[in-house]
């Protein structure tokens, strides 16, 4: 296996494709091509022979075993962004329009089976400066983006463990190739579950009646840091979904396929934390004072699409009470604990394509709000944006823009305007 692992170092050079953060439902038969849709573009993106293999626009190289008990799909995907910010209020020292050009996301990803189609492995590695952390010249964090096995033997309860995304919200659950925006709402980082080493039971399918998803699981809470030997203080999770329409590709923020047929996808979830040791449920910063944070959260949201029409919508909750971890300053006196960060927030979403073009149009609005009521360190910030992107290939090859607009308490410098322009391509 080690000229695997070579061809994976070499990525930091080179293009690539599609990584699913959990892996849609199956979506039937093939259907027949859209009037809407843009001519010859199915057959652009069907799959080709290779050998005993095959390569795929987006998804990259599959090769198989004759006997079917192995296969292996070799992808890459990487994200040119250029970024141009004015901040009202620049921190001291700082300039108040900045510019940079960076090599934002490059990915290697393998997966396939092994032994038997029902198990299944999945490993999706990182390589750019920002994904890793990079201070001082020297990366701060493990070039793992998710790494686990599913075992899919029983259609209704497959069995997962590893590194990956928390099933609780829609937007960071969806594969960050398959975006709208460059990047999820400001609602989305606040309140989401990242990446976390746990175990979950799901169903993409239940009893194959095209209608209902579930997942649930338990995650050690820890994130990043489950290198780290840590305390008892696990995290629980539950979602359901339910498409009353039936299965389509909801984790896929556009709406490709321009069907004249509505779909509608709605999905809640709840997680209990407990005794999380950073500001935000498995993100965010250590508590000055040592100390965890104990917390219920909840969120609702939900995809619909229509002849080249999306919507994304969610809405977000977080009650939460701290443990104090008893540091002091130097003088010997305690650290005063800081507060929760409980609050709400939402995104409202929204994409159409021009018919029978590439071109799509994107809009928008998020928001986060402490409550009104109780202590808490959240404070209000509100975004709106826009975007305009053109699909060359589909997500294998995509230009990307958008401005986006901040303000609120929660932004130091007052108000930021931000202009992102960013090529995508994926082998």
């Amino acid at each position: 296996m080690a000229w695997l692992w070579a061809i994976a170092v070499g990525a930091t050079l080179t293009w690539a494709p599609l990584a699913r953060a959990n892996p849609p439902a199956p979506t039937g038969p093939p259907r027949p091509p859209s009037p809407l849709a843009p001519a010859g573009e199915r057959e652009a993106m069907a799959e080709r022979p290779l050998g005993a293999g095959s390569y795929k626009p987006g998804n990259g190289v599959t090769l198989h075993s004759q006997d079917g008990r192995f296969a292996l799909n070799f992808a890459m995907w990487a994200q040119l962004l250029f970024t141009g910010r004015h901040e009202q209020t620049p921190v001291s020292g700082a300039a108040a329009r900045t510019a940079s050009l960076e090599l934002r996301r490059a990915r290697v990803v393998l997966q396939g089976h092994a032994f038997t189609p029902h198990l299944k492995y999945y490993a999706h590695l990182m390589f750019a400066p920002k994904d890793l952390g990079f201070k001082d010249g020297a990366p701060t964090r493990a070039p793992i983006f998710q790494w686990y096995a599913t075992l899919t033997r029983l259609a209704n309860a497959q069995l997962q463990a590893g590194f990956f995304f928390v099933p609780y919200a829609r937007q960071r659950m969806a594969p960050l190739p398959r975006l709208q925006f460059a990047d999820n709402s400001t609602a989305s980082y606040e309140f989401t579950l990242d990446q976390d080493m746990g175990l979950q039971v799901a169903s993409p399918d239940v009893a194959g009646l095209g209608l209902l998803r579930y997942y649930a699981g338990v995650f050690m809470g820890d994130g990043y840091d489950w290198y780290k030997a840590g305390d008892f203080g696990f995290t629980y999770i539950g979602r359901v979904e339910l498409l009353p329409l039936g299965m389509f590709e909801d984790f896929n923020e556009p709406d490709f396929e321009r069907l004249t047929k509505p779909k509608l996808s709605l999905g809640a979830a709840y997680a209990y934390s407990d005794r999380d040791h950073r500001t935000r449920s498995i993100a965010g910063a250590a508590f000055a004072d040592g100390g965890t944070m104990s917390a219920h959260n909840f969120t609702a949201d939900m995809s619909f699409k229509l002849a080249g029409f999306s919507v994304l919508a969610d809405a977000y909750w977080r009650r939460g009470w701290r443990q104090s971890g008893g540091l002091r300053d130097e003088e010997g006196l305690p650290l005063s604990v800081q507060a929760a960060r409980n609050g709400f927030g939402w995104t409202a979403q929204m994409g159409i394509f021009v018919p029978r073009t590439r071109l799509e149009a994107s809009a928008r609005y998020a928001g986060v709000r402490p409550p009104i009521v109780g202590a808490s360190s959240l404070a209000r910030l509100d975004e709106v944006g826009a975007g305009l992107n053109y699909y060359f290939f589909r997500h294998a090859v995509k230009l990307q823009t958008d401005y986006i607009h901040t303000w609120g308490p929660a932004l130091p410098t007052g108000r930021g305007d931000q202009v992102r322009v960013q090529l995508q391509l994926m082998f």
